[in-house]
């Protein structure tokens, strides 16, 4: 009797059944790359020999000892920077202006957000060949409007290959940002609105203390997905420089793809992997739970 209390009953059977495929498919693509990396960091192999020879943490020792790898962690750091304040603050602002009802505002609905819908590496090969520095589109319009001692190696002189590839990328994503902050202020209740253009308050004033507060739900989708894209970029720096010149564009994924696959040192590759996650619940777990908290209170005010 006692036996059959301690049993599940039918509908919690059911629950645990549905749930089985789910959690078995979060654990063999989620948990298990994770633990595997992280054994293979305390190894090392070239990918190809039989057995694996134990390093114990020599591999994150070494990293923390090469220019190469801080390099990565910086960049890694500005581009989080980057995407969390650019293309954010280009979208917000896109979506605000469309907000006021202009004339053709499908059209430029469409303009604003095809960008996003390219692949990555479709928008690498177009801006390689804008920022290519002999007869590139970038390079050909300054010479046109006589401001052609402007024109620069864009992505070979390591002083501005970075910002090379951030006007890519802001190209590339600001879309995403627009179109939510964009349905954000579509689900405004127009009473509000109405409301604050009753009081007096002007177009800045309307969307600054009622419009902007209403949009936090949309603000965190944002950030938290460009803090998370700006840790995992990978395509668009490989497919432009590789990390060059001169590693200075390097970033911990692409910096991990050449250890692994350049250079067959998989453990020091699985080493970058793993800080490469312990950096990014550093940085982006805070925020998500701030701005979460944040959320909540709104909410409840």
């Amino acid at each position: 009797m006692a036996l059959r209390a301690l049993m599940p009953n039918r509908t919690t059977r059911t629950h645990l059944a549905f749930l089985a495929l789910p959690v078995l498919l979060f654990a063999t693509f989620y948990i298990y790359p994770i633990v595997s990396s992280i054994h293979l960091s305390l190894h090392s192999w070239d990918g190809f020999s039989p057995s694996m020879r134990w390093v114990g943490l020599q591999n994150y020792t070494t990293l923390l000892g090469q220019p190469r790898f801080i390099n990565a962690v910086l960049n890694n750091v500005t581009w989080v920077a980057f995407m969390l304040i650019v293309p954010t603050g280009i979208g917000l602002l896109l979506a605000a202006l469309l907000d006021r009802g202009i004339r053709g505002e499908s059209v430029f609905r469409i303009v604003f957000f095809l960008p996003f819908t390219i692949p990555a590496v479709a928008v690498a090969a177009i801006w390689r060949w804008m920022y290519e520095p002999s007869n590139g589109l970038l390079t050909t319009v300054l010479n046109l409007v006589g401001l052609g001692g402007l024109a620069q190696n864009w992505l070979g002189d390591p002083a501005i290959v970075n910002f090379s590839l951030m006007g890519a990328v802001a190209w590339w994503t600001t879309g995403f940002a627009f179109l939510v902050f964009f349905a954000g202020l579509r689900n405004i209740p127009t009473e509000c609105i109405e409301a604050a253009r009753i009081e007096g308050a002007t177009p800045w004033q309307t969307f600054w203390k009622v419009s902007f507060p209403l949009l936090w739900p949309s603000t965190i989708i944002v950030l938290g997905m460009s803090a998370i894209d700006a840790m995992r970029l990978f395509d668009v720096v490989w497919a432009m420089t590789r990390g060059g010149p001169a590693y200075s564009s390097e970033v911990l994924a692409t910096q991990m793809y050449d250890l692994a696959f350049g250079r067959f040192a998989m453990g020091q590759a699985s080493a970058v992997a793993v800080y490469l996650l312990i950096i990014a619940a550093v940085v982006i777990m805070p925020y998500i739970y701030y701005m979460s908290t944040r959320v909540t209170e709104s909410e409840a005010e």
